[in-house]
């Protein structure tokens, strides 16, 4: 059976959650009708706070009500489709009763990720934590799931503070999304200069230290993040001492090598992107009308698991054979000369530029693909990749 890769096809559930999310908001956070006019203008404010403004984006944004909203009606929806389609992909092996907390929770944006994306999981017992500053964000984020899964067995709780501020039951999965580039943001627009837990210098090393002791021995942490470079490389960071640590990183990574995209300078960053075409109609509409329309979205990942049983996995690739890697496929196809077409993937051997002639094989962002490696290899000029041409020697998984 062909493996469907780390971003599937989002499933019915998923597309049909998004698609009555705009009704659900109308229900749970009503707007007055100047209010919903003005929607697109604050959504595209809040954008720039976000991206060129960054330095003057409030620390505790999500706690004034014109920035909740536009998170709301606009990223809270996108980033559930982003969550969704990861967690669609991944191999979740949670046992009932098993422990998730969100750090940074949010709106309860995992949580109805999570919801949507696996129906098989509803009727299985979960406790999940979500941990966040803003409490006028988790509280809207509750009355959000409740009415999505108004009878769901899961045991849901929150608190109302800064992440690792308080001790709490060590989780089987310790998620984290849209986190580490806040922790990277100091409280006055710096880099660097804010710890986990809101306060402090703190290296990555120092990070890790306070994630294992909040973790079970048989657990697994999932950071998701924008798909930008600050993003890729700080989690390239995150990867190389975690495997120093004694972590697996099963994903994205198919190999415990060197990262080739530590996006340092001009190099590449590893983070993923998908058509959205699928997405709601009333999303996209909205995204026209503040100016942020999205054909792609993209995101950046990292899996750590530790221990024999972790309850998220990777399919794992058949064993690739003597002269052969698996390959992860990073980007989209792209043109080269002579007709051909390319796509970049992560190896052991580093950066790798898979080229194909046009009606041949067409792998999409996070397929693994196994390579036989010629006896002899060339490198792409442009980005000094090893350039493989899949008909000398593929297998998709």
């Amino acid at each position: 059976m062909k493996d469907p890769g780390l971003f599937p096809a989002p499933s019915a559930e998923l597309l049909d959650g998004l698609a009555g999310m705009q009704r659900t908001l109308r229900e749970v956070f009503p707007l007055k009708t100047k209010h919903r006019a003005a929607l697109p203008g604050g959504i595209r404010r809040l954008s720039d706070y976000l991206t060129v403004d960054r330095e003057n984006l409030p620390r505790d944004y999500m706690t004034r009500p014109e920035f909740l909203v536009a998170y709301l009606h606009y990223y809270l929806p996108w980033n559930i489709y982003r969550q969704g389609r990861l967690l669609t992909g991944l191999d979740l092996a949670l046992k009932p009763g098993s422990q998730i907390v969100d750090l940074g929770a949010g709106p309860l944006t995992f949580l109805q990720a999570l919801w949507l994306s696996r129906p098989g999981m509803r009727e299985q017992e979960l406790d999940y934590l979500a941990v966040d500053r803003s409490e006028s964000a988790l509280k809207v984020g509750r009355k959000l799931f409740d009415s999505l899964a108004s009878e769901a067995p899961w045991k849901i709780s929150t608190d109302n503070q800064p992440a690792g501020r308080k001790k709490f039951r060590p989780a089987d999965l310790l998620v984290m999304a849209n986190f580490i580039n806040e922790v990277d943001r100091g409280p006055r627009g710096g880099r660097g200069s804010r710890s986990a837990d809101g306060g402090g210098d703190a290296s990555v090393t120092q990070m890790l230290e306070r994630w294992e002791g909040q973790v079970a021995n048989d657990g697994a942490i999932l950071l998701i993040e924008p798909g930008v470079r600050d993003s890729g490389r700080s989690l390239s960071r995150i990867r190389q001492t975690a495997l120093e640590r004694g972590w697996r990183v099963p994903a994205p990574c198919p190999h415990a090598e060197d990262c080739p995209m530590p996006g340092r300078r001009n190099t590449p960053w590893c983070h993923f992107t998908f058509p959205t075409g699928d997405s709601p109609a009333w999303l996209s509409r909205l995204s026209h009308q503040a100016k942020l329309p999205k054909d792609r979205a993209s995101l950046s990942f990292l899996l750590m698991v530790r221990g024999e049983n972790p309850p998220v996995r990777i399919r794992p690739p058949k064993s690739p054979g003597k002269g052969c890697s698996v390959v992860r496929v990073v980007s989209e196809g792209f043109d080269l000369p002579n007709g051909k077409l390319g796509r970049y993937g992560c190896s052991d051997h580093g950066l790798v530029l898979l080229e194909n002639r046009r009606g041949g094989p067409s792998p999409v962002p996070g397929d693994q693909v196994t390579i036989k490696w010629p006896d002899s290899t060339r490198r792409d000029p442009k980005s000094g990749a090893l350039a493989i041409l899949l008909s000398e020697g593929r297998d998709r998984r």
